[in-house]
């Protein structure tokens, strides 16, 4: 989910407590990030 629209259904007014409460990065979900990137160009 978009970490905006994270920060305004969880009603946080700064979105630092959205993306250190709610998002958990993994080796595989930095995978899939970079090979969507390389397929958008």
């Amino acid at each position: 989910m978009n970490p905006k629209t994270l920060q305004y259904i969880m009603g946080h007014s700064d979105i630092g407590v959205a993306l250190n409460t709610y998002t958990h990065l993994t080796f595989d979900d930095a995978k899939e990030e970079m090979e969507r990137l390389s397929k958008a160009q």
